[in-house]
This record gives structure tokens, sequence and C-alpha cells, in this order.
């Protein structure tokens, strides 16, 4: 396990360096054939040398450069990313155990009322994006009927003000993926319910519950595991449309402020190099952590599996 974590490691920074090169030139080289009007060959050479300053730059100090505005991009990109990532992870923590929840639940009512209102919910939000969902609680639940605050609130507002600003954009977030994660454990209970294993399990003197929680959600969770990494970065993906329409101050908006710059009368591309590629390094690792984490998960859930490198074997 030792020798895998750190091997995951090098190639997570290996990987990242890849995606700083190639996301750095193709801005850098864009940019210079919009703006400065020279050819695609002579673009070229002029990013590389950009890059290999802005690389050493890393390297040596930790320095990601300033944006086109003169800010530092760290300073700049700090908070908004902690927000992003306070909706996202919250999102997280709760479609993947509530949906589970869920699962279980209709698993071992089936064909019950339980299960029938599980399983409609699931289709029915499953199937519904959640640009749907936010414009709906939005629109309604925040202005229409004042239930909750309808866009975020200051970060001068009360705590409790501020948790109430958490409820609809992470509502929007988790309702797909707790109709994804309850349908597929229902789906490999129920399967586990009627093979020959479970049937033994019942026959040793296991009540239906206890091979339900030692034997059947654990072999259900060997499936669930591997589709978080998936669903998160669907769901990360998403977040910047959520952000957009809830008025949240985070990594979206800032993204999009360093590609569009607005004018009184128009409109035009200007990437600020520097922070879209911060940017895109920052979401990039945060994936890629989590999947690890997700991989180690995955290996204490079910002690048959040992990550042992290049793949996952099962030992018996």
């Amino acid at each position: 396990m030792f020798r895998y974590v750190i091997k995951r490691i090098l190639l997570l920074l290996i990987s990242i360096i890849i995606v700083l090169i190639f996301t750095h030139m193709i801005l850098s080289v864009s940019m210079l054939m919009k703006w400065s009007s020279v050819s695609f060959f002579k673009a070229v050479p002029i990013a590389w040398e950009q890059f290999k300053i802005y690389f050493i730059n890393i390297v040596t100090n930790w320095d990601f450069g300033v944006s086109f505005r003169g800010e530092d991009v760290w300073q700049l990109i700090g908070r908004k990313l902690l927000i992003s990532l306070k909706y996202n992870f919250t999102a997280l923590f709760i479609y993947v155990p509530v949906g589970i929840f869920l699962g279980v639940v209709a698993a071992v009512k089936k064909n019950k009322i339980a299960d029938l209102i599980i399983s409609a919910f699931s289709m029915v939000f499953n199937a519904i994006p959640s640009f749907i969902v936010i414009f709906f609680l939005v629109m309604y639940v925040g202005y229409k009927w004042g239930w909750l605050v309808p866009q975020e609130p200051y970060y001068s507002a009360p705590f409790l003000k501020q948790l109430e600003g958490l409820i609809i954009p992470v509502t929007a977030l988790s309702i797909g993926p707790i109709g994804k994660f309850a349908q597929m454990i229902r789906g490999e209970i129920i399967e586990n319910l009627s093979s020959d294993h479970f049937i033994l399990l019942r026959a040793k003197g296991l009540t239906r519950n206890q091979a339900v929680r030692k034997h059947a959600l654990r072999e259900a969770l060997t499936v669930i595991i591997p589709e978080i990494i998936p669903t998160f970065v669907f769901v990360l993906g998403m977040s910047f449309f959520i952000e957009s329409v809830y008025n949240i101050q985070g990594l979206a908006n800032l993204f999009i402020d360093s590609i569009v710059i607005p004018t009184d009368m128009f409109s035009y591309i200007y990437i600020d190099v520097n922070v879209v590629v911060a940017i895109g390094i920052l979401l990039y690792g945060t994936i890629m952590v989590t999947a690890l984490f997700a991989d180690i998960l995955l290996s204490v859930v079910d002690p048959r599996i040992r990550i042992v490198g290049k793949k996952n074997l099962y030992s018996t």
C-alpha cells in the first residue's frame, strides 16, 4: 500500500506538470496569434520561452505570476477557491452517504411503499439536470416563497445565515447524484440478496439485516466507490453554472472574468493565462487527490482487495 501511494503521488506530480505545459502553451499561443498577429510557428517558440520562465518561478519561488490586473494569482484565487470547494465537498459528503442510505432502504423494503417512493425519486431527479433544479429553487424557494436566501449571503453575514446559504446550491448539486447512488446500491444489494452466498449466510444463522449490513452492503460499496470520482468531476463542472446562478463569488466567476472582458458596448475574449492555468491545475489536482483517497477507501472497505501498483488484485 505504501509503495502504491508513493507511486501514485509521483504520477500525480508528473501528470500535473504535463497538464501545466499543455494548458499554458495552448493558451499562450492562442493569445499571441490573436493579439500579436503572429503565425502559429512563430508563436510556439515565444510561448515556450514564456513557459520556461513561468515554470522556473514556480519551482524556485512557488510564484504563479500575476493577473493582467496586476494582482498576485494566489491572493486572487485563495478565498474563491475555498468558497468553491466548500460547496462541492459539502455536496460530496451529503450525496454519497444519503444515496447509499436510501439505496439500502429501498433494497431491504423491496416492492414496498418506501422502495416505490425512493425509486421514483431516484429516476426523476437523476434525470433532471442541476441547472434546472437551481432555477426552481432560486425562483420559488428563494424569491417567491421566501423560505431560503435566494443568493449567496455576504461573507460578513451571521454564521447561521451563511449555513442557510448552503442549502439551495448544495441541494442542486446533490439531488441528482443521490438518485444515482440510490439506484446503484439498490440494484447491487438486491442482486446479492438473491445469490447463493447470501442464502448460505442466512443458513449459518445471520439475520437478514446482519447479512445485508455485513456482507451485501460491503460488496455493493466496492462497486459504488469507483463511481464517486466521475460523479465528483461531473458535479464539479456543474458547480460552475450553479455558482453563476446563485451569485457565488467563487472560482466560476473568477474564471469567467479571466476570459471575457466586458465593455460598455460589447464583450471580448482576452484570456488571463496565469489565472486560468492556476484554476485548471487546482481543479485537476483536487480531482486526482480525491481519486487517490477513493482507491485507499476501496481497500479499507473490502480487505480482500490488495492495491499492488498497476491494478487491484483480489486475494483470498
